[in-house]
């Protein structure tokens, strides 16, 4: 008969490998809502990775432009990224934008399709500079939106920025619909 102690040790064991295994599935399968729409699009793309240029891109397009012209020169004068996003948030302190969840959804969209495309292209770098900006986005929209997390995690956004090929790529393929990635 097992002892106590080695009862206790069998039962980490299981739980362990049963945590390990739920946090693989979380991080390196991709989301329902996405694997949803890979369902409904067969996997197909039209380069756009699940981006939709409609109404409100064409809102976002110019904040876009601000957002980037912003971070980029904040990020040069501060160099600390934690520091240049908030900068660059006050400095493109549009209510339609920030306050609107369609927006921020559309945001994300927007950069996860930019870094799919610099991923594609060898852009690892890029790839995850504009990886880190959809994390950020999406953040914010649970933070002050939906309010449904504390803070913005930063060192969660920064891992993103600085990921290797592997993790951008997983981290990529758990939010666009399409196969691209696979």
């Amino acid at each position: 008969m097992p002892s106590t102690k080695k009862k206790a040790r069998n039962s980490a064991k299981k739980k362990s490998k049963a945590n390990k295994m739920k946090g693989a599935e979380d991080s390196s399968s991709p989301s329902l809502s996405s694997r949803m729409q890979r369902m409904q699009i067969g996997g197909r793309c039209n380069g756009n990775h699940g981006l939709n240029m409609n109404e409100m891109g064409m809102t976002c397009v110019p904040f876009v432009q601000k957002w980037l012209q912003g971070y980029n020169d904040a990020i040069d004068k501060v160099g600390n990224m934690e520091v240049s996003f908030k900068i660059t948030q006050a400095l493109t302190n549009e209510d339609a934008v920030w306050g609107s969840s369609e927006s921020i959804d559309w945001l994300v969209s927007y950069f996860l399709m930019t870094a799919t495309k610099q991923y594609l292209n060898g852009n690892i770098d890029m790839a995850g500079v504009d990886a880190s900006y959809a994390d950020f986005f999406n953040q914010h929209k649970a933070v002050v939106l939906d309010k449904t997390k504390p803070k913005i995690d930063w060192h969660e956004v920064v891992r993103i920025h600085n990921a290797d090929r592997p993790t951008l790529a997983a981290f990529l393929r758990e939010r666009i619909p399409c196969t691209c990635l696979d």
